[in-house]
């Protein structure tokens, strides 16, 4: 009687060989490529820049993966600030190594928590507003600006205007809600993500003695005509100050 090897035992019914669950990487190109597209390494989970002779592209300062081709490079500071107080309590200073490729070249650049990298293109005619601990790189002529957002809160984003695309990377799973001018959506600040096109939003402070204890006032109502990305996870920095802060700094901003 032949004895079915341990090997066979192990992989049959709910398991799965091992070739499949991770693909085996050959020393050819042409495989190397097929099983890695087929492990999906870089699927959503990265952001990968393909710039051409003379194309310019932006990552975030320390995101970067991989670099191939031959390019110049400079760090520079690309988010201001419209009221200096800003930067002490939200820490919004967005530094990006440009990258203008003399040759073609790939980057690749990620961060260092799961999500998903989205882009989102910005207009002339319409603005993206973006949780600044997120922000993982952006091709075109954009310009940052950090700016509060709402009305008995705290809570500070970074407009991006101009023509171009902003790429983000969104902790864990993300879902998009469209705005209504007259029905309000309520989100916590921390799991926004991004915020698009004209919009409003208001704080909204549940108890007066939750909000003075524990500052969870985060909660904002927000009407407009755009629409919100929705992250599942909260962020690795959050995106601004509540509770007593938010209220000090009402008094000042």
């Amino acid at each position: 009687m032949t004895k079915t090897p341990p090997l066979q035992k192990m992989h049959r019914g709910w398991a799965r060989p091992p070739s499949r669950s991770f693909p085996l990487v050959p020393h050819d190109d042409e495989g190397s490529a097929l099983a890695l597209r087929q492990g999906q390494i870089l699927d959503d989970h990265v952001l990968s820049m393909e710039l051409d002779e003379g194309d310019v592209g932006f990552v975030r300062r320390s995101s970067l993966i991989y670099a191939g081709g031959d390019f110049r490079l400079k760090t520079r500071r690309i988010a201001s600030k419209t009221i200096p107080v800003l930067g002490i309590f939200s820490g919004q200073n967005l530094w990006a190594n440009r990258f203008e490729a003399e040759t073609p070249t790939t980057l690749v650049a990620g961060r260092d928590y799961h999500g998903t990298v989205l882009g989102m293109e910005v207009k002339e005619d319409e603005a993206v507003w973006l949780q600044p601990a997120l922000y993982l790189g952006h091709r075109g002529e954009l310009d940052f600006t950090v700016k509060r957002v709402a009305r008995r809160e705290f809570w500070t984003l970074t407009r991006v205007t101009g023509e171009g695309t902003v790429w983000i990377k969104a902790p864990g799973r993300s879902f998009r809600k469209a705005l209504d001018p007259e029905t309000p959506v309520v989100v916590d600040t921390n799991y926004v993500a991004a915020v698009r096109g004209d919009f409003f939003a208001d704080g909204r402070v549940f108890t007066r003695g939750q909000y003075l204890r524990s500052g969870e006032a985060e909660n904002v109502k927000i009407r407009g005509t755009g629409d919100v990305l929705i992250q599942t996870e909260v962020p690795i920095t959050a995106g601004g100050a509540g509770g007593p802060f938010g209220f000090l700094l009402d008094l000042f901003i």
